[in-house]
């Protein structure tokens, strides 16, 4: 369990590139990170497909749907899964104000909290859900499709450097090309095969999210954990700092 919620929880897309007046994947991921730096909360559903391989090479699908809210000031983020049934009704949250992260558990109707120290800063350089680097780390060219006549973009992304050579093959990025709105990401292993597909079914902005209730849990027993929980928020889109 908690090896999913970690993998979850590393999603930041954080761009500090300059723009260039020629059509780039550079560029294109600039302006979105500039369109969506300065929205004041957002809400958005998401489905995660983990996939594993076995001895023949058939593929083992591992999906989780969840909805996420994350306010930028006070920076606090929730989770709530939806499915599978075994995650169904867990909620992490996330509070930076307060220095708290929390994880609810309806089985068992207890509320685990520890505190949370990690400094919720963002470097410049290349950071895509469940990837990072530096700009000259990868790879980038895009192109343009058109899927149900929407325009998109297509970001494909090699690593360059041999660490990361070590984790994928690549990468691919999709958002709409009208209002930059991120779609689908898609990463593949040293095989070429897909290991994760990430889809964006829903995405709203300045829905005027109540910090208080995105704090508020349902009733359960506290339990403390004396260990501090460094994991990384689910932003949407940050800017560079």
């Amino acid at each position: 369990m908690r090896k999913i919620i970690g993998v979850i929880l590393i999603l930041s897309l954080v761009l500090n590139l300059p723009i260039f007046s020629q059509i780039s994947a550079e560029s294109i991921l600039k302006e979105a990170g500039n369109k969506w730096s300065n929205v004041k909360d957002i809400q958005m559903k998401l489905s995660i497909t983990l996939y594993s391989y076995s001895s023949k090479g058939e593929s083992i699908p591992q999906k989780m749907t969840m909805e996420m809210f994350y306010i930028l000031n006070p920076l606090i983020l929730r989770i709530n899964f939806l499915d599978p049934a075994l995650l169904s009704g867990q909620i992490i949250l996330i509070d930076s104000e307060k220095k708290l992260m929390r994880f609810y558990i309806p089985a068992t109707k207890q509320i685990i909290e520890s505190e949370f120290t990690q400094t919720l800063t963002y470097t410049s350089g290349l950071n895509l859900p469940f990837i990072s680097g530096k700009e000259e780390d990868f790879t980038l060219e895009v192109t343009e499709i058109t899927e149900k006549n929407e325009k998109i973009y297509k970001i494909v992304g090699k690593p360059n450097t041999p660490e990361l050579k070590t984790q994928m093959s690549y990468f691919e990025f999709y958002l709409t090309k009208i209002d930059l709105k991120p779609l689908r990401l898609k990463i593949f292993d040293l095989q070429n095969r897909l290991y994760m597909d990430m889809l964006w079914l829903e995405l709203k902005t300045n829905q005027n999210l109540s910090a208080s209730k995105l704090r508020t849990l349902p009733q359960g027993k506290i339990i403390k954990q004396k260990e501090p929980q460094n994991i990384n928020p689910i932003p949407f889109f940050s800017p560079g700092k």
